[in-house]
């Protein structure tokens, strides 16, 4: 009986805490009122092309590093939909560009010797790209011009340790310096 007694106790010493802060909070309710009371944002989202992505991944010089359909480096990872359903997730790819910035900057820097500028559309053709399976497949190594061909980098650099320290240490060694920006 008494263990029967105690059972509830913490579900009802929890419901007890959690009425006794709601009444003596008051704000929180005002805040809640405010947060209602914000209009919801809108979200401009481009029209996208993914045969539009498939150009600019090679004139933009993201074949340099990335490859698509066995086409490209192999300095950073490939970009292959690996039988993708082609649903473009446009903010998954915008994180997982940011989430590498850093290395790319570098890279580019590095091998280009200038950062590759994109535009908000662009990034949504690119993404578009990486979610087709059908324009990836008609990337081939003849649409990179043959000028380009020859810097595709070959050093699979993100996959290394220590990365992007190592990377920098290749910098600092090489007398390149370290404030490259």
């Amino acid at each position: 009986m008494i263990g029967s007694m105690y059972a509830n106790m913490p579900m009802t010493l929890g419901l007890a805490s959690a009425f006794m802060v709601a009444i003596s909070t008051p704000t929180l309710a005002g805040q809640a009122e405010a947060a209602e009371a914000i209009e919801p944002t809108s979200v401009i989202m481009p029209m996208v092309d993914p045969e539009r992505g498939r150009r600019l991944f090679v004139t933009k010089g993201c074949v340099l590093c990335h490859a698509v359909n066995g086409v490209g480096g192999i300095a950073a990872p490939a970009l292959d939909t690996e039988g993708g359903n082609g649903q473009l997730d446009l903010l998954g790819f915008v994180v997982r560009m940011w989430n590498g910035a850093q290395a790319m900057i570098e890279l580019q820097a590095f091998e280009l010797g200038y950062q590759i500028d994109l535009t908000g559309e662009e990034i949504g053709h690119l993404a578009a790209f990486a979610a087709s399976p059908e324009a990836q497949r008609r990337l081939t190594m003849q649409a990179v011009p043959d000028a380009m061909q020859s810097w595709i980098i070959d050093k699979p650099y993100w996959m290394g340790e220590g990365w992007p320290e190592s990377f920098e240490q290749e910098y600092h060694e090489n007398g390149l310096p370290l404030d490259y920006n």
